[in-house]
């Protein structure tokens, strides 16, 4: 019996979202096409259903993975006037940080990324671009170009501070630099209004 549009969309979705879990705590070259299939509750064959290749597994990862950061900043936007500092908070939290698994890929991928092809490098420009607008949107300036500024410099916080803290262990250390990078995203954020 063949796979409804409907079915093959939700299969390469589960697919996804295994393969992103994955990816982030192995990184792209510590996991193969077999471990991405047994995440995913799949064989090999139903990845390569899918996709042409791991790379190509990864490319959809990469691209959801900035899907999710878009839509976590469009979540904040509930919360009115300054949710540019509700999401730097959600973002710079010790339970994202210690949920690798299922946090934002910029800390955990972006390595991967800078070490791809060009094709996977545009499309994460691309997609990332569409990240810094929204943000961009709940910072304040006198111009768009500060908006952007701002943003900029808060998911580069947001991701290098969670990236080392990521990177020690877990205790004074890992907390100290999570504190460190939120007080300089308040910094960069000016006053609360």
């Amino acid at each position: 019996m063949r796979m409804t549009d409907e079915q093959k969309a939700a299969a390469r979705a589960v697919i996804i979202t295994a393969a992103g879990r994955r990816f982030r705590v192995d990184g792209m070259a510590g996991v193969g096409i077999d471990a991405l299939a047994r995440e995913a509750g799949q064989t090999s064959g139903a990845i390569y259903a899918h996709f042409t290749s791991k790379a190509a597994v990864f490319a959809a990862v990469v691209d959801a993975g900035l899907a999710r950061l878009r839509a976590g900043m469009e979540r904040c936007r509930a919360a009115g006037a300054g949710w540019a500092r509700v999401f730097v908070r959600q973002y710079l939290s010790a339970q994202h940080r210690d949920q690798i698994a299922e946090g934002c890929l910029l800390p955990s991928l972006s390595a991967d990324v800078a070490r791809g092809d060009m094709d996977l490098r545009s499309a994460y420009a691309a997609d990332l671009a569409r990240a810094i607008d929204t943000l961009a949107e709940g910072c304040v300036g006198a111009t768009e170009a500060e908006r952007r500024q701002t943003a900029i410099a808060l998911l580069a916080l947001g991701a290098g501070g969670l990236l080392l803290s990521r990177a020690v262990p877990a205790g004074p250390l890992a907390d100290e630099v999570l504190a460190a990078a939120t007080a300089a995203a308040e910094t960069v954020l000016g006053p609360a209004t």
